[in-house]
């Protein structure tokens, strides 16, 4: 029925280019950010799963940059174990050299008990081939230990590693826009926005043609 004073059909038009205008802007949205879910009411679910992903990862880059400093740690008490045993195998020489090396027997006997403490080991004094070979087996007992320590550090930062990686990943498939999918989005909007315009256009043409019945 011809009407001056409805236009539905302008209505419906002017109602689907409202459509297209959000589907639009949320499309260059999602283009822009990177991200499928920028609000929650995109994808509240989502959101919320993805928020727990990314604090796992959060909190497993924490504890591999811990134990990263527990391995760089024991790699110091390693390095300080490795100059004592340079400076009681010094000893052992001065030893075998006799009283005449007495004065440096005990300087060096001094700087290997402050290389042992740097790295936690209790060393007695050097005075004599027995204490010497104490004080070797008690570094070579601890410095064992400091490699276990070591490679137990290791293996926790890279495991942690695995799981930054994985939750990650697991908040990217969630969160990460797919923007080849966006890309061809783009174009249906464009192309539905223009067609709206146009079908505004020829709803607002019919409209008008009724005032030719008045001539």
């Amino acid at each position: 029925m011809a009407s001056i004073l409805n236009n539905v059909a302008a209505l419906q038009a002017t109602r689907q280019l409202g459509i297209t205008s959000l589907g639009m802007r949320s499309t260059i949205e999602r283009l822009t950010t990177g991200k499928r879910i920028n609000h929650a009411s995109d994808d509240a679910t989502g959101l919320a799963t993805a928020n727990t992903y990314n604090a796992d990862a959060r909190i497993a880059a924490e504890k591999r940059k811990l134990s990263n400093q527990d391995y760089f740690n024991a790699t110091a008490k390693d390095g300080y174990l490795e100059e004592a045993t340079n400076l009681v195998l010094r000893a052992t020489e001065l030893i075998a050299g006799g009283n005449e090396s007495a004065a440096e027997l005990t300087k060096v006997s001094s700087l290997a008990l402050a290389a042992a403490t740097k790295a936690g080991t209790t060393l007695t004094s050097i005075t004599d081939a027995a204490s010497a070979k104490t004080a070797l087996d008690k570094i070579a007992t601890d410095r064992g230990t400091i490699a276990g320590d070591m490679a137990t550090a290791q293996s926790n930062a890279n495991l942690y590693g695995i799981e930054v990686e994985n939750k990650t990943a697991q908040m990217s498939n969630i969160m990460d826009a797919d923007i080849g999918a966006e890309v061809v989005n783009l174009t249906k909007w464009q192309i539905l926005n223009q067609s709206g315009v146009s079908a505004l256009s020829q709803a607002n043409q019919a409209s008008q043609s009724v005032l030719g019945l008045l001539r």
